[in-house]
């Protein structure tokens, strides 16, 4: 299958970072039914994804769920089906961190160096070590992804990702930036987490979560590689072109950057958890996800991203994954909790921030679907030309009533516009935004994998 003229692009991030939410005020409206808003936002969208959703207001639950267009294959995902719930997991490590934190066996200022293999080379500067609360605050300086890395699956980026090379590669990082000078979200830095974590509990991450955390919540069908302790049926990712796609994996010591598992039930134990409304949870566990709740920088809580929200302050972490995407916000003051899963990549279209920003009565405005819509022949027109993508030469051309597009050294692929004007590719899933200026279109943003790249204009050649 084709992957785009710049498919590595999907390896730059799983997370969007719920844009928007900082500006909203603090309560513009009545949140609306959460199933009639899922209608509003997703019947009859062009990528047919299915979503499952659950607002938890203290001691009640409102579910819902929707698929836009019925499943090829026949299945529908409910609100038992276990979905890859990408960078939400890292809040679960931070549980974990924050557990060995309260018992005085770690400490935030403890150098990364001290709960890795012995020998293993770390950049630093000066005196200056990376410590536990950069990495838990994505300010490291550390790179979102390790130098060197070239996934052989490109559908599966992390399969082949070992504890081993993970190391390595850490001693090829020349830092830029001041350690903790500066916010860049990095995988990279989770992942080590996550082996540190793994070392600190027996050399097994999967292990420790599910006793520390999935047992204790009863989140039954949650798990990393192993089955959960409820069989559960499991959700298929898709991409946004509506195609199946393949599961991610990753060696389960690095699964604390993005491989859990997890149902909707799952997900509400969770946000329920955190809020502090469920009186089965012990008081030592509970007093880990508070701690790991407090602020540590003005942008992030032990990787909970906080959102200075007015009068109203939340903890927030969307998710994403090859075929799935994935939200959680949560408001403690007021015990109230927004869970999004969908069985489809939406990254490159914005994410799932708009619909939990409504189920918040954060936003009054409509939410619309994307549509499948015939393009203005003078908007064809104006696209055609010669681009450059990240050094990458990349054609623009009409067919009849047809965009198609064609990367130096790659197939061509057909072009369709969709009901918020950008264009997308029928086989992978990307997005290409025209930039109109002073009547014409000279430049583009294409967005794939939750990257963007600008797409440029070359000068037409002076006969």
């Amino acid at each position: 299958m084709t992957q785009g003229p710049w498919a590595t692009l999907a390896l730059s991030s799983l997370l969007s970072l719920f844009p928007g939410l900082a500006q909203a005020d603090s309560g513009v409206a009545a949140p609306q039914d959460l199933q009639a808003l899922l209608a509003q936002r997703f019947t009859q969208d062009r990528t047919g994804v299915c979503v499952v959703a659950a607002r938890v207001e203290k001691t009640q639950v409102q579910r819902a769920r929707l698929c836009a267009q019925p499943r090829r294959e026949g299945m529908e995902p409910g609100f038992d089906s276990r979905f890859e719930i990408g960078s939400i997991s890292k809040t679960m490590a931070a549980v974990l961190a924050a557990d060995l934190i309260r018992k005085g066996r770690w400490s935030l200022d403890d150098p990364i160096a001290k709960h890795l293999p012995a020998g293993t080379k770390l950049p630093r500067q000066g005196e200056r070590q990376i410590l536990l609360r950069d990495l838990l605050t994505h300010s490291s300086g550390l790179p979102a992804l390790p130098p060197g890395f070239a996934p052989s699956q490109p559908a599966n980026p992390y399969a082949d990702l070992s504890e081993a090379q993970l190391l390595t590669a850490l001693g090829r990082v020349e830092l830029t930036v001041p350690i903790g000078s500066r916010v860049e979200y990095s995988n990279f830095a989770m992942m080590l987490l996550s082996l540190a974590l793994a070392r600190s509990h027996g050399g097994d991450f999967e292990r420790a979560l599910a006793g520390g955390l999935f047992e204790p919540l009863q989140m039954h069908s949650a798990s990393i590689s192993r089955p959960g302790r409820q069989e559960a049926p499991e959700a298929r990712g898709h991409l946004p072109s509506g195609a199946q796609t393949a599961a991610w994996t990753i060696t389960p010591n690095l699964a604390g950057v993005g491989m859990v598992r997890a149902s909707l039930d799952d997900m509400v134990r969770y946000a329920q958890a955190q809020l502090g409304l469920l009186a089965d949870v012990a008081p030592e566990l509970q007093d880990s996800m508070r701690l790991s709740q407090q602020s540590l920088t003005p942008q992030f809580a032990m990787s909970w991203m906080r959102m200075p929200v007015p009068g109203r302050p939340m903890l927030v972490h969307e998710g994403g994954t090859g075929g799935f995407s994935s939200l959680i916000a949560l408001e403690p003051e007021a015990g109230r909790a927004v869970v999004l899963l969908a069985d489809t990549a939406l990254s490159d279209l914005g994410g799932l921030g708009d619909v939990a920003q409504v189920a918040l009565g954060l936003s009054d405005r409509p939410l619309l679907p994307r549509r499948v819509q015939v393009a203005a022949p003078a908007l064809l027109q104006a696209l055609v030309g010669d681009y450059v993508l990240g050094g990458l030469p990349l054609r623009i051309w009409r067919e009849g009533t047809q965009l198609m597009a064609q990367a130096q050294g790659q197939a061509a692929f057909a072009l369709d516009q969709d009901s918020r004007g950008d264009f997308f590719p029928r086989t992978f899933g990307a997005l290409l935004t025209p930039v109109w200026e002073a009547g014409r279109v000279d430049r583009a943003i294409w967005r794939q994998g939750g990257g963007a790249m600008e797409l440029h204009r070359q000068p037409r050649a002076v006969p």
